[in-house]
């Protein structure tokens, strides 16, 4: 079987090059609040249109006019009122804890405290901006990733949602690269591999580069040669 490293660089040649989050605490609170249950493009255009402002730190963003985030916001399409919501929630945030960058970026039990202080993140969102834009190593194990993982074979699935994601988190976290810039590439790849191939209710096994790798693609494909040899 193909080592993890090799899976990775095969989603890399599949997709081709994908655009990195970005790797200040602030930059990528925005885009993960931009880019949730929206399209990378949607996403990527609102990002470009608040560098032109530019206002993509959270006193920008606090003194923005709120028509010229609106504007900006709706390029993501839907969820408006709730994305306006959490950046100007999160910008206040940064803006009321100066040290808030300071512990993200420092020992991980204060890094973690700190992540949990940013809104409507939620648990994988934390640990993202840990593993990207911090000190963190955990992988941000969200829906896609704990799709991909069971379906993978890389953890059996269970009754438990909490254990289900904590399962999958130390499955992949184990398989990372060690060195930091690799492991956020692999975890960039392996969510927008859950988004666009490995998708709720009917995978893509048909086009997959993980297909032979994959226990559901294996069986998908032992199906098609069934069907194929009746």
């Amino acid at each position: 079987m193909a080592s993890f490293d090799e899976l990775i660089e095969r989603l890399a040649g599949f997709y081709g090059p994908l655009r990195m989050p970005p790797d200040d605490p602030f930059g990528y609170y925005v885009w993960e609040v931009l880019g949730t249950r929206t399209s990378a493009g949607r996403r990527d255009a609102a990002m470009t249109a608040l560098r032109r402002v530019p206002a993509l730190t959270p006193d920008a963003v606090g003194k923005l006019a709120r028509g010229r985030l609106e504007a900006v916001v709706r390029q993501c399409g839907s969820l408006i009122e709730e994305r306006m919501a959490a950046l100007e929630a999160g910008a206040t945030v940064f803006r009321r804890q100066p040290r808030l960058v300071e512990r993200l970026r420092g020992p991980l039990r204060q890094a973690w405290l700190a992540a949990r202080d940013l809104p409507h993140l939620g648990h994988a969102g934390a640990l993202g901006v840990l593993l990207f834009a911090g000190s963190g190593r955990l992988a941000p194990v969200d829906e896609g990733l704990t799709r991909f993982a069971t379906r993978f074979g890389l953890a059996p699935p269970l009754a438990s949602r909490r254990r289900l994601v904590r399962d999958v988190r130390r499955q992949l976290t184990t398989r990372l690269p060690a060195d930091a810039a690799a492991r956020r590439k692999a975890v960039l790849y392996l969510q927008h591999h859950a988004d666009h191939t490995c998708v709720a209710g009917v995978p893509h096994c048909n086009a997959c580069p993980l297909a032979d790798a994959c226990a559901e693609g294996r069986s998908w494909r032992a199906g098609r040669s069934s069907i194929g040899s009746m």
